[in-house]
């Protein structure tokens, strides 16, 4: 590169950056025809050494033919300037380009890996210069370093391997790009540039100031406190801020954790759009011992000594052949408890049942006692808020006639222990509501207060005219001012088409069109059709058949299909899908056909089932999976009410469980007076606090709901871990309850991702690294580095090399002139 480098400066070529010459060619610009000067030379050479002939000074032979041809080549040269030579050639050089350093700065890497194998030992040791990092794994380690080594955690081990003078990672990169560092989190947050000695500034002249590791301090300012991880994110982020800029790449520090924004492989494939390869430094173990609740799921409100379901996720790393003891509390009463084995590193779906003994609401907890090998022991436990009740689900369920699917789920909600049934039959025997103990009615409840008693409302194929205005307006006012439920079962008569543009039309979640043939039809048909769990159906707990969520997919598979369902246009807007019709010829613009949808309506929920065929399902299965979602829905479509809602304030949020710095929002519908006249201040003031008491009680404003009386909202940000209850100012005895607990995202995974890492930095053209591997890197991204082509003309014969050549050669012939005794 030097030679390069004196080649061109000799030619008048500028050679900054470059690496070497590609290819050269030589052209003639001049007028003279090329054969005129061989003709010339040849006349010039002929009349040379005829002169050297007829010298009378008597000369060597080789020195008067090194006369000759240093005269001959002189008058060539001479001749040449009338051809003007011109030489072509391609030079390769490197532009200077930005290297980004994305530093994982997560909570993830504060872990500090109990690091127990050999290898392991070694790659902190070569981090921290104890060990050469040329040396690799085959290198021995002194015994006296290994308790010190044992655990660092991974923020600490990043530290080390930047500051490393032997490795001189940064200086080296440094030296070949524009560094510019990030840290990254659940957001990204740029470093500020390296610092760079003052003394060493002013005595550095033309670039050659001496970077060692200690100039780059933000170094020693990296922490790790960020609660979730994205690395997907952050690698679009960085693109999107150097975009226009030419970029030698990324150098990912991570673990790999990711739970947070868009997919990891996916910013990759971008990354590999752009040419931009990611070059990724891999932290932490990859098998680190560690028992880690993944997940705990129970319900928010249940029944006193009625028996519990409550699964638990559990994994196990790197401990193959060990057991533990799984242990679930309700309060710090142990109420049940399991062993559990561990095999390979994977998770386990553990089932685990209790039954409450006591009203109240308790803090339900599943943990497992860390051991004392284990990588994180802030990960061995999840708990919840669990509200225990003694009141039963007051159900009316309310059809034409008893159709098959009414005679079924009759049977189920009357075998169920904790709801109390009342039916009414539109066409049935008026005189079955008058035998003793009998759950039938006469009628459907004509006043407000006989309704108000109920905390759900099953309404099957029911004429309209049946309900009047008074009734349908009542059943308005139970789901969306007291917090009811309304579940709305189809039939080929009369539901849902012959409610259209009824007071109950505006509460369904679905939209449908007049009245037509088809829906007169009987509801028999011969082609079967398999319901569809939507992304929707698959998360919500109403649908849930088993706890594990491949199994759950495959179960309702498994399900028989149904053989009718009712015709509707499409869900409302904000209603949420959870099971389809996946005919194509049922589909329209907005998507499949829903099937079943639910959606909030005031304070309460309304559910569509879109076919009376749910009884079907009972074939081969007994009445465990017809049993199992009827009684989801019953308890979740009457939830609000099950919490106990006040009549004159009513306080609400969208999930009882927040995380810390979660966004809470709040609804209050808010009355006053006998007459339960709505409020209508401009603004209402609440507050919220610990259960304690203890601690501040910040205030929150909510303000009124246009176009809904009575309706007002407010915002807050879930503070600190803790049991809190929200009140109002004008009723502060009506206390809504709500739990914050730490995000524990970045425990959830303690292994380092190596198979992920190792796929990102291959995908995109990369490289993956570990400590032993590290002195590589900037080689790596150097080699890697696209060279950039540049053509060049130099107009050879106006050269300072031309001319230094003619005056060498006139130079040598004067010197042998003159050695010969030649004027």
């Amino acid at each position: 590169m030097a030679m390069t480098e004196l080649l061109l400066k000799l030619l008048g070529v500028p050679a900054n950056d470059v690496v070497h010459i590609a290819k050269a060619s030589l052209a003639f610009r001049g007028g003279m025809p090329t054969g005129w000067f061989v003709f010339v030379l040849l006349v010039a050479g002929a009349l040379v050494h005829w002169m050297y002939q007829a010298s009378p000074v008597t000369l060597a032979p080789w020195r008067k033919r090194a006369l000759m041809m240093l005269r001959v080549v002189f008058f060539g040269m001479m001749l040449a300037l009338l051809l003007r030579p011109v030489l072509a050639f391609t030079v390769e050089g490197s532009v200077r380009r930005v290297l980004v350093l994305l530093l994982d700065g997560s909570s993830s890497m504060q872990i500090a890996d109990p690091r127990l194998d050999q290898n392991d030992l070694k790659r902190v040791a070569i981090a921290r210069n104890l060990l050469d990092p040329k040396g690799g794994l085959h290198q021995s380690l002194d015994r006296n370093h290994g308790r010190e080594l044992q655990q660092i955690s991974r923020l600490e081990l990043t530290k080390a391997v930047l500051k490393n003078e032997r490795l001189n990672l940064l200086p080296r990169l440094d030296k070949e790009f524009d560094l510019s560092a990030f840290s990254f989190g659940q957001g990204l947050a740029e470093i500020s540039a390296r610092k760079v000695d003052p003394q060493t500034s002013s005595s550095a002249k033309d670039g050659d100031e001496k970077v060692t590791a200690q100039n780059f301090d933000w170094v020693d300012r990296l922490d790790a406190t960020a609660p979730r991880t994205a690395i997907g994110d952050a690698i679009r982020e960085v693109m999107n801020r150097k975009r226009g800029q030419p970029l030698a790449g990324i150098v990912l520090v991570s673990d790999g954790v990711n739970n947070s924004g868009s997919q990891p492989r996916d910013a990759a494939a971008l990354a590999r759009q752009e040419q931009v390869p990611l070059y990724i430094y891999g932290v932490g173990l990859t098998s680190p011992r560690d028992i880690i609740l993944q997940n705990f799921f129970a319900p928010d409100v249940t029944f006193v000594k009625d028996e519990v379901p409550v699964t638990v996720r559990v994994r196990g790393q790197g401990l193959s052949g060990a057991t533990a003891e799984l242990q679930l509390k309700l309060g710090d009463q142990t109420v049940a408890s399991r062993t559990i084995a561990f095999s390979d590193d994977g998770e386990q779906v553990v089932p685990m049942k209790f039954t409450p003994q006591s009203l109240g609401e308790f803090d339900l907890t599943a943990v497992i006692e860390p051991r004392p090998d284990e990588t994180v022991k802030d990960n061995n436990s999840r708990s919840q808020r669990l509200k225990v009740i003694d009141a039963k689900i007051k159900v009316l369920l309310v059809d034409q006639a008893p159709r098959w699917e009414f005679k079924y789920l009759q049977m189920m909600l009357l075998r169920d222990r904790r709801i109390d049934l009342k039916c009414f039959l539109v066409e049935g025997d008026k005189g079955i509501s008058r035998v003793p103990d009998t759950p039938y009615l006469p009628e459907f409840p004509s006043r407000r207060e006989e309704l108000f008693r109920y905390d759900l409302v099953i309404l099957g194929d029911v004429d309209p005219k049946v309900l009047s205005t008074q009734q349908q307006e009542n059943l308005n006012k139970l789901v969306s001012d007291f917090g009811g439920g309304l579940v709305v079962l189809a039939g080929s008569r009369f539901m849902p088409a012959t409610y259209r543009r009824t007071l109950l039309d505006k509460l369904l979640p679905v939209e449908f069109d007049p009245p037509t043939l088809e829906s007169n039809q009987d509801p028999v048909s011969d082609k079967p059709i398999q319901l569809q769990l939507t992304a929707g159906g698959r998360a919500n707990p109403m649908l849930r058949l088993s706890d594990k969520d491949e199994e759950n997919v495959s179960l309702w598979r498994q399900l028989p299909p149904v053989y009718w369902v009712a015709r509707v246009a499409r869900p409302k807007p904000a209603a949420e899908v959870l099971l389809v019709d996946p005919d194509p010829a049922k589909e329209s613009r907005f998507g499949k056909m829903p099937v079943l949808a639910v959606q909030q309506y005031g304070l309460g929920q309304v559910m569509f089932i879109g076919t009376d065929n749910l009884w079907r399902w009972r074939k081969n299965a007994g009445d465990f999976y017809y049993t199992a979602v009827w009684g989801q829905i019953a308890q979740r479509v009457s939830i609000q009410r099950l919490l106990g809602i006040s009549k004159r304030t009513q306080l609400t949020t969208d999930r009882q469980n927040y995380l810390a710095g979660d966004r809470v929002t709040v609804y209050a519908r808010l009355y006053t007076g006998v007459g339960f006249d709505p409020v209508q201040e401009p603004s209402v003031k609440g507050s919220f606090g610990l259960k304690s008491g203890q601690g501040p009680r910040p205030e929150v404003i909510l303000r009124p709901i246009p176009e809904q009386p009575a309706m007002y909202r407010g915002e807050f940000i879930a503070p600190t871990a803790g049991a809190y209850n929200f009140w109002v100012e004008l009723d502060p005895n009506t206390l809504l309850d709500f739990n914050v607990t730490e995000p524990k995202f970045e425990f959830g995974e303690t292994a380092m991702n190596e198979g992920l890492l190792r796929e990102l930095a291959g995908s995109t053209g990369g490289q993956f690294f570990r400590e032993e591997d590290l002195h590589k890197l900037p080689d790596t991204i150097s080699a890697k580095t696209e060279r950039v082509r540049s053509p060049m003309e130099v107009e050879l014969w106006a050269s300072p090399l031309y001319f230094i050549l003619m005056l060498g050669v006139v130079t040598v012939e004067w010197v042998l002139r003159k050695m010969s005794h030649l004027k």
